[in-house]
């Protein structure tokens, strides 16, 4: 009982933490560009990481080292600078709905890449929820190139990497310490972007505009809560339950997304609603046992 009430408390926290980090980029985004943020977030999350698993380093196996690799960039790199580059053309709220995918994503690559399987009910939650993201991708029923359509698919493409980080974490790194796998994994994108960062106008950004050095704390924030000590959260979490039922966390990551965006300005409509209840219900479906 114990271990089930914990889980439920970190499912839930976690909901809360991720569900803010889309209007905490969009709050980011004021002062610097998408690729900045992306790397801010990048190398403040490694920074922590790294000095909480400095005793890891050294104990790393040589098998070990391409999974890290994988996770690195798919949890990590690559979605930490295309969500930005999404949210900075759509709300925030609507990206976090997109974020619901990943369980559907989970399941798919699980079975492609990892070998589990599929059951009925969790096929007809993958249709279910995929027709979800269609409503939030064409939101008039046409096939128009709009930009819910082009920066949506960002947002999918970034659950895709983490579907795929989540299903190697659970097949090949169930043996390591939730902190090593985040630390050591963070290491593999944490000085690229931290060069690359360097290389562009941060500085000048950071002390010539009004707003640099608060959203610096918000990229700190992003990077040390938000990616560094959740992801550690969360790779516990994976490895005390599923990763079905971790992935799940984002059942709950749009409401709070909506809730913050609502909360900020920006305007619900009812293709908004009725995509992120359609996605939920294929969520729910897919993680259904029977």
């Amino acid at each position: 009982m114990q271990k089930k009430w914990v889980r439920w408390f970190l499912f839930a926290t976690l909901a809360i933490v991720w569900g803010s980090s889309f209007l905490l980029m969009k709050k980011g985004l004021r002062t610097y560009t998408y690729d900045q943020m992306g790397a801010l977030r990048i190398v403040f999350a490694w920074l922590l990481a790294a000095i909480l698993s400095v005793k890891d380093f050294k104990e790393i196996r040589k098998s070990d080292f391409w999974p890290l690799m994988w996770v690195g960039l798919l949890g990590n790199g690559i979605p930490y600078y295309l969500f930005p580059l999404a949210v900075k053309h759509l709300d925030s709220g609507l990206v976090g709905i997109f974020n619901s995918l990943v369980p559907l994503f989970t399941l798919i690559t699980g079975s492609i890449f990892f070998g589990r399987n599929f059951k009925p009910i969790q096929v007809l939650g993958v249709i279910v929820g995929f027709s979800g993201a269609l409503l939030l991708l064409f939101p008039k029923l046409n096939l128009e190139v709009n930009p819910n359509l082009i920066y949506g698919s960002l947002a999918i493409a970034s659950t895709i990497c983490y579907a795929l980080s989540i299903n190697t974490i659970s097949s090949k790194l169930e043996h390591m310490r939730s902190i090593a796998i985040t630390g050591l994994s963070l290491s593999v994108v944490g000085p690229p972007s931290l060069v690359y960062l360097l290389s562009t106008d941060f500085i000048d950004r950071l002390t010539t505009h009004p707003l640099g050095y608060t959203n610096l704390g918000i990229a700190a924030f992003l990077g040390m809560v938000n990616s560094a000590l959740a992801i550690i959260v969360f790779n516990q979490l994976i490895k005390m339950t599923s990763p079905l039922f971790s992935s799940s966390v984002t059942y709950f990551i749009p409401v709070v997304a909506l809730m913050w965006g609502a909360y900020d300005g920006e305007q619900l409509g009812f293709f908004h609603l009725l995509g992120v209840s359609t996605i939920l219900i294929g969520v729910y479906l897919v993680n259904k046992r029977r």
